[in-house]
């Protein structure tokens, strides 16, 4: 039987079974099985699975757009704040690891989420963007226009997108992804993170300023 935060315990039961036994997979009756609860404890909280699918993406939005506020109210130059927008999209908090493994996992399979999932997951890359632009808007002499600016995002954003997930989410199987929370913290180990980021950001801020 659950006792106290009913609803935290259902969510944090859900992210193992939807990460061990796959998001499309897993059933209602999955979940309250591993938690041996009844149904209508599950249904008191959530209408559905989708439901709380999207209850873990809005936190994940929640949460980064806490940190990217916090980023922009700092004392940090351009230089070092881009570095930990990109250092942020690779490291993850323990408490936030399981969420971002299932939202790198529906991320997929796109085309079979409700428009509410899809809609929840593209607010997640608008909110990067236009942080991120705020970050560019404050290197000296940028002066490029809405759409190169926008150009430029998304050619920034791809990119960090696509390494992220060359380099901790892809795996040489069927399954495509991992979702297993202790392969993703042995990959994270054996990456020298802080040169690779370093070299991405020079990268960066070449393009931005013409090789300046």
């Amino acid at each position: 039987m659950l006792k106290e935060g009913k609803k935290e315990q259902i969510l944090e039961a859900a992210k193992d079974v939807l990460l061990k036994k796959g998001i499309f997979k897993t059933r209602v009756e999955d979940i309250t099985t591993y938690l041996g609860i009844a149904k209508g404890s599950f249904y008191t909280y959530f209408k559905s699975k989708d439901q709380l699918l999207e209850e873990i993406i809005d936190r994940v939005y929640e949460i980064r757009e806490a940190e990217l506020e916090e980023l922009l109210k700092s004392d940090s130059n351009y230089e070092e704040r881009i570095k930990i927008f990109i250092i942020k999209r690779f490291v993850i908090s323990s408490d936030n690891l399981k969420s971002h493994l299932i939202l790198i996992n529906l991320t997929r399979n796109l085309e079979h989420l409700t428009p509410v999932l899809r809609e929840k997951l593209l607010q997640i890359e608008i909110l990067n963007r236009k942080f991120l632009k705020e970050i560019i808007k404050n290197i000296p002499n940028i002066n490029y226009s809405e759409d190169e600016m926008n150009t430029i995002i998304i050619f920034i954003m791809g990119g960090i997108k696509s390494y992220r997930l060359e380099r901790l989410f892809y795996k040489n199987t069927d399954d495509y992804f991992i979702s297993d929370i202790d392969e993703f913290r042995e990959r994270l180990r054996n990456i020298n993170l802080e040169k690779e980021v370093e070299l991405v950001v020079s990268g960066i801020l070449k393009l931005l300023t013409g090789g300046n």
